[in-house]
Order: structure tokens, then sequence, then C-alpha cells
């Protein structure tokens, strides 16, 4: 059976942390290592996950340059052959996401598979925005826009292939990650299509007109870096297809 790594990474986040774990644990699937990355909180958050200590492969806390130094942490200390993330805002949608990504990986030989996400409120029951990865192409990077990357599950072997994310991005390491493996050679991926994560509204890629112009800026530095020719005003596509996303509605998640 494929071993899957499921990684956490968080800092001061007591009020969701509980819920992101237990996700993880009533997941069906038989074969997962969960590794928790906490930055050094203070909050009471060590004190959550400490209660799960028997549940959780691996616990480390101690200070990181970041979600991206975290994460890149959790793939070193990842005995799995996929990685997956999970965020301490976010949970998986249904018992059964786990399962069926290996299983649609299995079927295409995919070294990468994603599927659709939905943006909640914080009470996670009202749907703001609706995530779809249907229409993937690679050259969408071009236009700024990229499958969500919550729901991504990566088979290790290609961080041993292309490296870890690039700490040289506050926001746009998970676009920099993907663009560096899409452009370098022909990737074997697979579209899961249905919703496999619920995010809660706020995170930083999505916080304001200031994170906006700091990812605007990071892809277009992302973009010149991996040799992709684009313009900076091309990013005004991704915002139509978010109005899209206002109009369809994406299959809903897996019922028993």
């Amino acid at each position: 059976m494929v071993r899957v790594s499921i990684i956490t990474v968080i800092l001061n986040n007591a009020s969701t942390i509980k819920n992101a774990i237990d996700s993880v644990l009533e997941q069906t699937y038989n074969d997962i290592e969960y590794i928790v990355i906490d930055g050094g909180s203070i909050d009471g958050t060590i004190d959550v996950i400490e209660k799960y200590q028997d549940k959780i492969s691996v616990f480390l806390s101690e200070p990181d340059k970041g979600l991206y130094d975290a994460l890149n942490k959790g793939i070193r200390l990842a005995s799995g052959d996929v990685i997956a993330i999970l965020h301490s805002d976010d949970l998986f949608s249904d018992r059964f996401v786990v399962s069926d990504m290996i299983e649609e990986m299995a079927v295409k030989n995919a070294e990468i598979a994603f599927s659709d996400m939905v943006i909640v409120d914080n009470s996670m029951t009202k749907v703001l925005r609706h995530y779809m990865a249907s229409y993937f192409s690679p050259w969408m990077f071009k236009i700024g826009w990229m499958p969500p990357h919550p729901t991504c599950f990566i088979k290790k072997s290609l961080f041993d292939e292309f490296g870890l994310y690039s700490l040289d991005y506050k926001i746009a390491g998970d676009f920099d990650f993907l663009v560096r493996i899409f452009y370098a050679r022909d990737i074997n991926w697979a579209y899961l299509n249905r919703v496999t994560i619920k995010m809660r509204q706020g995170g930083v890629s999505n916080a304001g007109f200031l994170s906006k112009r700091i990812i605007a800026k990071e892809i277009n530095q992302s973009l010149r870096s991996n040799n992709v020719w684009s313009l900076p005003f091309f990013q005004l596509g991704r915002y139509f297809i978010r109005l899209l996303e206002l109009l369809i509605r994406p299959k809903s998640a897996r019922h028993e």
C-alpha cells in the first residue's frame, strides 16, 4: 500500500487545530503518517496537539522562517511515498479524500493529483467561493493561475527531483514549486472531479489588497526565474476565472 504523509504546519492557532487533526484521523485510508510542524506557538496550540500525542506520527515545535520553511521540515521528516498538506484552518471534505486521491493517482499513474476546493466562512457552513481545477492546463501558469495547492497530493520523488519549496517567497512558494516541475518536463498529473478541501476564508493569499500586490510580484518573479515568458497584465486572466467560479459549481464532496 502507498504510504501517505500528511503535513500540517501551524503557529498560534489553538481555535482550529483540533478540527484539522480530527479531519486527518477520520480518514478511512489505512497507511497515513501524520506530521505536525509547529513554529513555536504560545497560545495553547501545543497543549491541544499533545492531547493527540499517540495518534500523531511526528510532532516538531521550534521557530522557523515561515510557512515554506515549516513545510520543508515536514517533507524532510516524511517517510511516505506521497505528500499531502492540510493547513491548520482547513478540513478534508469527508472521510474518503485520501483513499480517493490515491486511487485516482494509481489509475492515472500520476505523479501529482489535485481536485476542487471550496472557500468557506469561519463557521465552515457557507461557501464563499468554488476553486475549480477541471480546466487546468500548464499554460495557465502564465496568467498566474494554478490548481488549488491544498488539494495536491504529490509524490515525494518530485521533491527529491526538483527540490523543496523556495524560501524566496512569502506567499507564492507553492506556485513557484508547481511552475518549476510543470515547466521542467512532462509531468503525469490527474484531476479528481470533486471537492476535497474546505478552506476557511482569510488565508494569507486572500487577505486584502497588499497581499494581492505581493503575490502578483512574486508570481512574476517565479515565472522569470523559471524562464516562463509572460507579462504582468496577463494575470488579469485569473480574475476572469474567479468570476466563472461564481457561476459554476463543482461536484460536491463524496457521501457514504
